[in-house]
């Protein structure tokens, strides 16, 4: 029997707490958390609670000067697979640095981790927002310009299909309304505080080849590899809308080959490799570039 999957409430208001006396800016290079294990899943799910409906102007262009950049996500953003393990965001660094000089990066990403970790906190760390909230403060107070870089929901798509029982209609629903809450609280906490947000889309990994040849989450069957396909657009199509009522800009990795193409995959068929991160942070560096002018 599968271990259901746990669906989170959401708690925004403990994500915005007041920056600390004396504290200062996290450090410009990726930090690199060293936990990996893959959250335990045990309680019945249940639908989010409702956010009030909020709306932000599209997103702008930044203020000359140096750009202060917050990724947050799960392994993609942690850069598993990158033996130079800079990731993707080590690379967007070093562009943006030499077009805004004295330009930083913080790296919260995290492997292993859901929507739900990144709101709520997994493994002893708390949540990513949580973090990246003062960080957003602190830029936006001192005329410097916040831009966060958001990736998640692999690893939404891959508890619930593993462990979310016998996965139906009603199931995927639901748990398109959980990914969606947490979104917005994603979106409200970042955008709230002054950052542009740059999110997204992401790729159908039921094709991935870890997937097909079933190397990693070894209870999901092919019919249920069918319905992740169908619930990647779900995903897809709520991170569209959220980033239109938001103001925020979408990188699109679901038209991407780098997930299937061994080219630009690691080893484990699953991450990318130095090269398909290259690709990645030429992307992200693209829809970057819209905020430049």
């Amino acid at each position: 029997m599968k271990r259901v999957l746990i669906l989170s409430a959401l708690f925004l208001s403990a994500c915005l707490q007041e920056i600390p006396n004396g504290w200062t800016p996290q450090p410009t290079v990726e930090m690199k958390p060293t936990e990996t294990e893959i959250p335990q899943q045990t309680e019945t799910p249940v639908p989010p609670t409702p956010t009030a409906y909020v709306e932000f102007p599209p997103a702008s262009p930044l203020l000359a000067g140096p750009i202060d950049m917050i990724a947050l996500g799960d392994s993609l953003t942690h850069g598993d697979g990158d033996e130079t393990a800079r990731g993707y965001p080590g690379r967007v660094l070093q562009m943006v640095n030499a077009l805004r000089p004295n330009s930083s990066l913080t790296n919260f990403g995290q492997s292993g981790w859901s929507s739900d970790a990144l709101i709520n906190g997994d493994q002893g760390l708390p949540g990513q927002l949580q973090r990246a909230i003062p960080e957003v403060e602190f830029s936006s107070k001192q005329g410097r310009n916040p831009v966060a870089f958001v990736w998640i929901g692999s690893n939404d798509l891959w508890y619930l299909y593993e462990y979310g029982g016998d996965v139906n209609d009603e199931a995927e629903q639901l748990d398109a309304q959980r990914f969606a809450a947490n979104l917005d609280a994603l979106f409200i906490g970042l955008r709230g505080k002054g950052a542009q947000v740059i999110i997204a889309l992401l790729d159908d990994q039921s094709r991935r080849p870890v997937a097909l040849k079933g190397e990693a989450f070894t209870s999901i069957t092919p019919d249920e590899l069918n319905r992740m396909s169908v619930q990647v657009q779900r995903y897809n199509e709520i991170i569209t809308q959220k980033a239109d009522r938001y103001g925020a800009l979408t990188v699109d990795f679901y038209s991407t080959d780098i997930f299937t193409n061994p080219a630009t995959l690691y080893d484990d068929g699953n991450h990318p490799n130095q090269a398909g991160y290259d690709l990645i942070a030429a992307k992200w560096f693209e829809a970057l570039s819209l905020l430049l002018k």
